[in-house]
């Protein structure tokens, strides 16, 4: 990760910050650790920031690592965003149902509504009976012909 993001820069090649992203969910921490700093590098220097590199680096707010999140939180502030600590944090329970979480997943709230009323299809038509398979003649009848 340190290598492509000292050789390239997100204005010529923007494929790397793709490949930042992706590297946010790798199975080891060190990896994902590296592409959270990486792209606050790259946001650092070349001001590369778009909703897609915003929206993983929410989701990474939530890592179990805390240098992930630490690499992400820098990222996000570079990229003119404030994080702040959640109420989640302090273990409130009933005030936090509609504002806690961690931007990979939707929070809870409303029941989803209903579908409007509308009127019934028009049923489907009748596939055609199928013709009897056996029919006068054929090898039956040539085979009557010899006795």
């Amino acid at each position: 990760m340190r290598k492509l993001g000292n050789r390239y820069n997100c204005i010529c090649n923007p494929e790397i910050m793709t490949a930042f992203v992706y590297a946010l969910n790798d199975a080891d921490y060190r990896v994902r650790r590296e592409a959270a700093d990486e792209i606050g590098d790259q946001v650092r220097r070349h001001c590369c920031c778009c909703p897609e590199v915003v929206t993983a680096l929410t989701c990474a707010l939530g890592d179990c690592d805390r240098g992930v999140v630490r690499q992400a939180e820098q990222a996000l502030r570079l990229c003119g965003y404030d994080v702040v600590n959640g109420c989640c944090d302090n273990g409130c329970t009933t005030a936090c149902n509609s504002g806690c979480t961690n931007g990979c997943a939707p929070a809870g709230g409303a029941a989803p509504a209903m579908m409007p009323a509308t009127e019934p299809a028009a049923p489907a038509p009748v596939p055609p009976e199928e013709k009897k398979a056996s029919r006068q003649g054929g090898l039956s009848r040539l085979l009557g012909m010899l006795d």
